[in-house]
């Protein structure tokens, strides 16, 4: 078998879109080498102009495809190392919390959070393990390809220029050194697993080799991945699942700005939401115990108000807003059920006071546009739709009253002044109409 039908099962399948482009360079050699288009094979010990031309020329297009293949070998180095780093605080942060824990089971959801940070090291392993392949291929390539060169052409000298100026130059991706990032893998692998309970570390424990002499064999692309440009661009053509890598440390430009501006405009929001809302007395959210009493002795600290430690949270599983069902306190559903009165009783209200306005403003209406021959039926018009207003109002009064919530003095307020106001408006409306007829 030929070493381009066989080259991209040596390399890394997944990562096939940034190969040598073996096939291309062999075919630009075979065309500017071959008799049959002009051109003469070079003979030894003679300057051959043509041929001069073409090294040069071949020579750019080596150091190109060099420089495409390093620049993803870097970028692909410091995304492991970067994932590492990342993994290695998250695992530090869980086990400080599962030190502050001692004496207590392990809950099942730390556990899974052991298998998955475990998962994820080997991933990395794995990446690692694939990048020194892709790494040896891509040298086996530029190999294979110099010396089609120098058996085609007869000349060493493009073979010499390019080992030295491009493939013996410390920062080629050659001489990349992948010590520092196996070392790094081993330490965490070995701080989790020297942690982990026995019920979800894997069977069998993974090593990474890095030599170059093992054999290299084929490997089915992983179903899932993180994502990055160089695997699962546009130009990658596979539509495997992966997980998106976010680094949590960066910001974006004008961050501060932005939280400046939110801050600024939630104090006003803030202090409306107060005036709107009841006023609940400091002894409901009281606890039960004291502070110095049974299970409540120990004093939250700052680790155990992450996000990840809510399997421990005694109410999880009750909705939000609501109060943990204990004796004295009522259960859920009679607490959704207080809630909901309260909300129609405040609905009620608002609508009520609504209807009243409505009403009085028809009955202005009429006042002011009402004809003398029809004055009996405009003013029963007008006295019906003040009975009626005066009605809404005192039933929207009497919603708020109706209410169990401890309600603001600025709530309260409101509806008092809004039922002033309806009753002297309707008050003047009446005193018009008696002026009209002349009672």
């Amino acid at each position: 078998m030929k070493y381009g039908e066989n080259f991209e099962a040596q390399s890394v399948p997944q990562w096939r879109a940034y190969n040598v482009d073996y096939n291309a360079l062999k075919h630009l050699l075979k065309v500017n080498t071959s008799k049959n288009q002009g051109q003469a094979v070079a003979i030894p010990g003679h300057v051959d102009s043509a041929l001069r031309r073409f090294e040069e020329k071949f020579f750019e297009e080596l150091v190109n495809q060099h420089d495409r293949v390093e620049l993803f070998v870097s970028s692909k180095a410091d995304e492991i190392s970067r994932r590492l780093h990342f993994l290695e605080k998250v695992i530090t942060r869980l086990l400080q919390r599962c030190a502050n824990t001692t004496g207590k089971p392990m809950s099942q959801k730390r556990r899974e959070k052991f298998a998955k940070y475990d998962n994820q090291i080997i991933k990395c392993g794995d990446d690692i393990k694939n990048l020194q392949r892709f790494i040896t291929a891509q040298r086996t390539a530029f190999y294979k390809i110099l010396k089609k060169y120098r058996k085609w052409t007869g000349s060493r000298s493009l073979g010499v220029r390019f080992n030295s100026e491009v493939l013996d130059d410390p920062k080629s991706f050659t001489k990349t050194d992948l010590e520092p990032l196996v070392s790094q893998y081993s330490n965490i692998l070995a701080i989790l697993r020297s942690s982990t309970p026995e019920s979800s570390e894997p069977a069998t424990p993974r090593t990474i080799s890095l030599s170059s002499d093992s054999q290299i064999q084929s490997q089915p692309p992983p179903q899932a991945a993180y994502w990055n440009e160089y695997d699962d661009g546009s130009e990658a053509g596979d539509n495997d699942p992966y997980t998106i890598y976010v680094n949590s440390d960066s910001t974006f430009p004008g961050a501060k700005m932005v939280e400046l501006l939110v801050s600024r405009a939630r104090v006003p929001m803030e202090k409306v939401k107060a005036w709107l809302s009841p006023v609940q007395s400091p002894g409901e959210r009281r606890p039960l115990l004291g502070s110095g009493g049974g299970y409540f002795a120990q004093q939250p600290s700052a680790l155990d108000t992450d996000m990840e430690d809510e399997a421990y949270a005694s109410s999880s599983d009750f909705p939000s807003g609501y109060v943990a069902h204990y004796a004295t306190f009522p259960s859920v559903s009679d607490q959704k059920y207080i809630r909901y009165r309260e909300k129609v009783l405040f609905r009620t209200c608002l609508g009520s006071f609504g209807a009243a306005f409505v009403l009085l403003l028809v009955a202005g209406l009429l006042v002011a546009t009402g004809r003398r021959r029809l004055r009996v039926e405009v003013d029963c018009g007008v006295i019906t739709g003040v009975v009626a207003s005066v009605f809404f109002a005192i039933m929207g009064f009497a919603c708020m009253l109706a209410r169990t919530e401890t309600l603001g003095w600025m709530h309260r307020t409101c509806v008092v002044v809004t039922l002033a106001t309806i009753c002297i408006l309707n008050g003047m409306l009446l005193v018009l109409v008696a002026g009209n007829t002349g009672l």
